[in-house]
């Protein structure tokens, strides 16, 4: 394919984008985890808000300004993965991204394993054993009454920011940052201190919390 083809190509998307609806669509779809122990959220550029609730099934909500494809939600064996379809008019729509939310319930005791690329992960009050997110150049968020689990987050040049109410959590702490900023507010047990690392422990370390930028900066309050 020649550029002039290219060319036309990206202005044809671009002509069916602006000449789309633009109403806000909500897709939302529903699933047990009764059997599974691994949760997997792949939701590539797409901001994505996860949260525990009182409920029996996960819900997952996609919000969209335009009538491209929607979620994608594969069951094997004790696995559930949740993806979007790719559609090339989304990367041509910007500040019209969708937008997903997924509410998961209290009683869910298995894994969950976000991946993702430039999209922002917000993280409220999970109720999991084990939580594992990685990224690319999107920020991570997390907010926690009390962290009763492990996390472990890496990414590239995306920020992390932890709120942790309970500053007494039984955590065993391990903050790597390559040339990004790492601040911690909460008073350390045992603190080791270096260039690239900050290790500690608050209550008796029983969760281990390790978060990870190259270039993004850490920031724990």
């Amino acid at each position: 394919m020649n550029k002039y083809c290219v060319y036309l190509l990206i202005a044809s998307m671009l002509f069916l984008s602006a000449c789309s609806n633009n109403e806000e669509i909500e897709e939302l779809q529903t699933i047990s985890l009764a059997e599974a122990d691994l949760l997997h959220i792949d939701h590539g550029s797409t901001t994505l808000e996860v949260e525990s609730a009182d409920i029996d099934s996960l819900e997952a909500t996609l919000l969209m300004n335009n009538n491209g494809p929607g979620l994608v939600i594969d069951e094997g064996k004790q696995k559930v993965k949740i993806r979007l379809k790719s559609d090339i008019k989304r990367m041509l729509n910007a500040g019209k991204m969708p937008q997903l939310f997924i509410r998961i319930p209290s009683s869910y005791v298995g894994k969950i394993m976000i991946e993702g690329s430039s999209g922002n992960v917000k993280i409220k009050n999970l109720n999991t054993p084990k939580l594992d997110i990685k990224g690319s150049s999107g920020n991570v968020s997390l907010d926690y009454l009390e962290i009763k689990g492990d996390i472990h987050v890496s990414v590239k040049s995306g920020n992390l920011l932890l709120n942790l109410e309970d500053k007494d959590s039984n955590i065993h702490w391990l903050l790597q940052s390559g040339s990004g900023r790492r601040s911690v507010a909460i008073p350390l047990e045992n603190r080791q201190q270096s260039n690239r690392k900050t290790l500690g422990q608050t209550g008796d370390g029983s969760f281990k919390v390790q978060l990870q930028t190259t270039s993004g900066n850490i920031t724990i309050k």
